[in-house]
């Protein structure tokens, strides 16, 4: 459902969480993304961090500074002023991905899970290579990155064929760094080695999160992926993943970013 208006709930003494609507919908995604931007452009004093999801913004504040009272307030004349939201700049980011990794595979099998690949093609009733070929065959869309350092959600954009998995009745206690994983409709990673339960369907040899921003491309942030990315994702070989890897640890990798627009009504 998407609301009619903005619901505003108090979470604690310090967050405001702005709900637009109870569902995965990207109607609601360009609102969260819009207003954060507008929070962002307005210097409002006392916010001191934002997150956006999918449909709701989370808003971080000194109640020292602002008041719960005042800071609704003011948020919600920004809001009232956004008008309609039809586009929002989004770039491009190519992830090379080898699907159907060792590691990946090694890491289910420590689990007793069943090789997740295969689970995902059984469960959608299509081949492991129909697999990798629908996830790489369209763009992703990023609506929220979080959980942990690097981590993000994002749902396939113009999809022929909508693959769709569940998460592990147990989730594992362990996943190897840079895995790439789906769970219900989204595509998620574990930039860095942690638990979780999302199905493994590759590995990117790109770093996602780097605490020493020593690349460039982390020259803003030490997180890779933005809200509003969309990424595409590209298919290699084992031999090819070692070659960027090697790249990527020697300082030679050049990501690739194209930055650029994005409209809703191009799906």
């Amino acid at each position: 459902m998407i609301y009619k208006e903005p619901v505003f709930k108090p979470a604690g003494d310090v967050y405001v969480i702005v709900e637009y609507g109870d569902e995965l919908n990207l109607l609601l995604n360009f609102r969260v993304i819009a207003l954060n931007e507008a929070i962002k452009k307005a210097g409002l004093g006392g916010v001191t961090e934002t997150i956006p999801t999918h449909r709701s913004l989370g808003i971080v504040y000194n109640p020292f500074k602002i008041s719960y009272k005042d800071l609704v307030s003011k948020i919600k004349r920004l809001d009232k002023q956004l008008g309609k939201v039809g586009e929002l700049p989004s770039r491009i980011l190519t992830i090379p991905i080898w699907y159907n990794d060792p590691w990946s595979q090694e890491c289910a099998k420590a689990h007793g899970a069943p090789d997740n690949m295969e689970f995902i093609a059984e469960k959608n009733k299509i081949t492991v290579e129909k697999v990798i070929e629908v996830h790489s065959g369209t763009l992703h869309w990023v609506g929220a990155v979080g959980f942990t350092p690097g981590c993000y959600q994002a749902v396939p954009l113009k999809p022929s064929f909508v693959l769709s998995a569940p998460k592990y009745p147990r989730p594992r206690k362990w996943t190897p760094e840079r895995i790439i994983c789906l769970a219900g409709q989204l595509t998620s990673a574990y930039p860095v080695n942690s638990p979780g339960g999302y199905q493994l369907i590759g590995r990117t040899p790109l770093d996602l999160y780097d605490p020493m921003q020593r690349d460039p491309v982390f020259a803003d942030s030490p997180v890779l992926t933005k809200v509003s990315d969309r990424h595409k994702y590209v298919p290699i070989t084992g031999d090819e993943y070692k070659e960027i890897r090697k790249q990527v640890e020697e300082g030679r990798y050049k990501y690739q970013v194209e930055e650029g627009i994005f409209r809703l009504d191009s799906i």
